[in-house]
């Protein structure tokens, strides 16, 4: 029974925050979409494909409108990650994929606008494998997400 208290007490939180921590291959896969996002020819989606991988030893993720679709590649943060407690990523026309739980990521460009902040978005949207998750979810209970990380 000490044993069990232990790994409890001392190993499960370690383990808990490696997995919150790290990005895995775990995030491969197909995630639904929150609001429709334009894909080829000006089409709607309401799904994304999901890719963990490394870029010679940077992490990405890259994430398409379909299998055959150029995916947009998101860069690990290793330095966010770790003050958010949370795999984030980051691309180059300055959209953020923070993990929102080990099968959900929120998106968000944030304004870029003199005075904004984390709340104020130029985009958010919602992805994730569960599709009960997305109709559960709002522009509101992202925002409130970001406000909650960010403090």
């Amino acid at each position: 029974m000490k044993i069990f208290k232990y790994i409890l007490l001392f190993i499960l939180p370690f383990t808990v925050y490696t997995q919150n921590e790290k990005p895995t291959k775990a995030i491969d896969g197909v995630y639904h979409l929150l609001e429709r996002e334009r894909t080829i020819g000006n089409k709607q989606t309401k799904t994304k494909f999901f890719q963990y991988s490394l870029l010679g030893t940077t992490k990405v993720v890259a994430v398409a409108a379909c299998k055959k679709c150029i995916p947009a590649i998101y860069k690990y943060q290793e330095a966010e990650s770790k003050e958010l407690n949370r795999p984030v990523f980051y691309n180059n026309i300055g959209l953020f994929l923070i993990s929102y739980d080990q099968e959900s990521f929120v998106m968000v460009m944030p304004a870029n606008k003199q005075g904004s902040d984390w709340t104020d978005f130029a985009y958010s949207n919602f992805y994730s494998k569960n599709s009960s998750k997305v109709a559960s979810m709002s522009q509101k209970k992202i925002k409130d997400f970001i406000l909650q990380i960010a403090n």
